[in-house]
């Protein structure tokens, strides 16, 4: 797995005219049972991704100096982990929101960081829940479902997690992005 992350070469959208932001994808146990870290966004009637499963991260600050940087200062602000000494593994294809905000497209980059264990989380107040998914639970066809956004056209694939989570939308592509990239080699 890691040298298909870090062979790849993402395809980069031109954050010209958009709103930049950045997450961050948790590895771990590469060697053994490779896992990714999620978090359950926190309950608030203002953000279009409340109670979603994501990765940690959110908007890029005019003081980030990259999307790098946004991914790793939002990851601390959220669960408490530290990612300034973990190497990057890679990045993966960036993607654009349908959501917009401030009538801007958001742009959303994408990191991938292997990190040595499954380091544990301090949620702060804009995570209701983190939590470590074995990546063969995310292949198993099993576990594919659809989920039902009321607010659009209808039904989008999904991954069934743990305790009724439903894995969709933006993350869902990033996740799937990566096992494809794993199924092909």
């Amino acid at each position: 797995m890691r040298p298909i992350i870090q062979s790849h070469n993402p395809v980069r959208i031109s954050p010209e005219g958009c709103h930049e932001a950045a997450v961050a994808m948790l590895l771990c146990e590469l060697d053994r049972i490779p896992k990714i870290f999620f978090i359950q966004r926190a309950l608030h009637e203002n953000d279009p991704w409340s109670g979603q499963i994501a990765f940690p991260g959110g908007s890029r600050d005019p003081e980030d100096p990259d999307t790098l940087h946004t991914a790793r200062r939002e990851t601390m602000e959220e669960v408490g982990i530290c990612l300034e000494d973990i190497p990057l593994m890679g990045q993966l294809d960036d993607q654009k929101s349908y959501i917009q905000i401030n009538s801007r497209p958001v742009v959303i980059n994408c990191y991938v960081f292997e990190v040595p264990a499954m380091i544990s989380s301090e949620n702060s107040e804009e995570v209701h829940d983190s939590f470590w998914v074995p990546v063969h639970h995310l292949i198993n066809p099993d576990n594919k479902t659809t989920y039902f956004i009321s607010q659009s056209d209808g039904h989008r694939p999904a991954i069934s997690l743990d305790d009724g989570k439903v894995l969709w939308g933006l993350t869902y592509r990033f996740v799937n992005m990566l096992i494809e990239r794993i199924s092909l080699n």
